[in-house]
């Protein structure tokens, strides 16, 4: 999906509208694991923010592009002037707003202890517990903390074929990435996909972790991995009640509501948790008690991973996430031909 240009973005601050009018600007029409987070970013990038917040509340609540740091002032100014709000809007977060919190660099455990060496060791003892560990990279460390460079298998290599004497300070590399603990994942990408890596810096300025493109794979994999499914439980989700149920069926649920699109994971149960709403369905070998059951787990564990830095998942709510998603594919044959990258 195509972003709007920065003078676009730009061009919103003290502007008032509609939810459903901020997606239509990035070209979106649901708010989702994909919308929220670009939209998010490129009002962040614009020094803007949304008051109230645009990933929570219908989609015909109004919101204020403000600069950031002036919400709390818009939202002293609204007062009574504020939209009431209906309960089941407060009672759990838009559907497919997912992470609420931008994933940062402290996030990864590998950001938490470093592997290193001291300047007055060997070239063959950095080499060796390289070579035993797997590691691609060493800092050099004094005891003081201080950051001397890093130690490669390409620097050692370089130093090798321009004929320096071979010795750990003639292997030691200065081009190096070092980030803070506490920045933003994403921007950090591109850095690690350049050097392979780079090095985290605590609060304290001593360096705390090493993140490698190998690490990043595994931990982000992992961590990503529920939300993705999730997203893709709630597309399918979305795709098979909106070809059955129509503004009249979702407004028994919620009078506020027009479509299946607009409705919240809770509202899907309560949708589904009528006898004469599941025939309509048409889904006579699953029994409506039994999926009600798995919906409402999923539901507990999509609250679950609302944020990056939330527990780890247990391997039970995995394989639940990957059940149901197997048995929404049954449903919604037509998945891979519509969203397998074809369209946005």
């Amino acid at each position: 999906m195509p972003t709007p240009l920065d003078a676009t973005v730009k061009g919103l601050e003290g502007a008032s509208l509609t939810i459903r009018d901020l997606l239509a600007v990035w070209g979106y029409r649901i708010r989702d694991h994909a919308s929220v987070p670009q939209i998010r970013l490129d009002l962040t990038n614009a020094g803007l923010n949304t008051v109230p917040d645009f990933a929570a509340g219908s989609l015909d609540d109004e919101v204020a592009i403000v600069p950031i740091g002036h919400e709390r002032d818009t939202a002293a100014e609204a007062g009574g002037d504020a939209v009431e709000r209906d309960p089941a809007d407060d009672s759990e977060e838009a559907v497919g707003v997912f992470p609420q919190a931008a994933m940062r660099v402290h996030d990864l455990p590998c950001a938490h202890g470093v592997a290193s060496i001291t300047p007055d060791e060997s070239l063959s003892a950095a080499m060796g517990r390289m070579a035993e560990h797997g590691y691609s990279q060493l800092p050099v460390i004094d005891t003081s903390g201080t950051l001397h460079g890093v130690v490669t298998w390409a620097s050692i290599v370089h130093m090798h074929a321009t004929g320096r004497k071979t010795c750990l300070a003639n292997a030691i590399s200065t081009e190096y990435e070092i980030v803070n603990a506490s920045a933003h994942l994403l921007p950090v990408l591109p850095a690690i996909r350049a050097h392979e890596f780079v090095l985290v810096r605590a609060a304290d300025g001593q360096v705390s972790g090493i993140v490698t493109s190998a690490d990043l794979a595994g931990e982000f994999g992992a961590v990503a991995r529920p939300f993705f499914t999730l997203g893709e439980i709630e597309r399918r989700l979305r795709r098979c009640l909106g070809r059955v149920y129509d503004e009249a069926d979702v407004q028994k649920v919620h009078k506020k509501k027009t479509s299946v699109d607009e409705m919240m994971f809770g509202e899907y149960i309560r949708l589904l948790d009528n006898e004469e709403r599941w025939d309509k369905l048409g889904w006579p070998l699953v029994d409506r008690a039994h999926f009600i059951g798995l919906l409402s787990r999923v539901k507990d564990v999509r609250n679950t991973v609302m944020h990056f830095n939330a527990p780890s998942l247990r391997a039970e709510q995995l394989d639940l996430l990957d059940s149901f998603v197997s048995m929404l594919r049954l449903y919604d044959p037509d998945y891979g031909a519509t969203d397998m990258g074809l369209t946005a």
